[in-house]
């Protein structure tokens, strides 16, 4: 199947890609199994984006959705939005326990990153992961 998505990641004020930042530090367990999600994402219609991959969230944490997978024996919640017809910004990296965001700010911050990501697309950059 051919890479249908892009992927664009936040960056801090000071230039940080965060998303990069905590891919760095995470285990290659996780590293592997995010690669794996995000292309097997980057292949299907938004449609297909289905519950064992990806969830809209509701509530407070309306406007943004999460991409499900585990490592590390535990659930892993990057936090993001659909920024254009086939482009996914990812905000911010969480993880699920008990059914609460960790941390439990999660989501605030990642609604707040949208806002700055919405005002100035400058804070966002391309997934340096090949997809392909």
């Amino acid at each position: 199947m051919r890479v249908r998505w892009s992927f664009r990641c936040y960056r801090s004020p000071d230039g940080t890609d965060q998303i990069r930042k905590w891919y760095d530090g995470s285990s290659k367990q996780l590293q592997a199994r995010f690669l794996s999600r995000l292309r097997t994402l980057a292949q299907l219609p938004f449609a297909e984006w289905n519950e064992n991959f990806y969830k809209e969230l509701h509530g407070s944490c309306a406007g943004i959705g999460e991409i499900r997978f585990q490592a590390d024996k535990v659930q892993q919640r990057p936090l993001g939005f659909r920024s254009a017809e086939w482009e996914f910004t990812l905000l911010f990296c969480a993880t699920e326990k008990g059914g609460k965001f960790v941390p439990l700010s999660a989501c605030e911050k990642a609604l707040a990153r949208k806002q700055e990501v919405l005002r100035n697309r400058g804070q966002t950059n391309v997934l340096w992961l090949a997809l392909e």
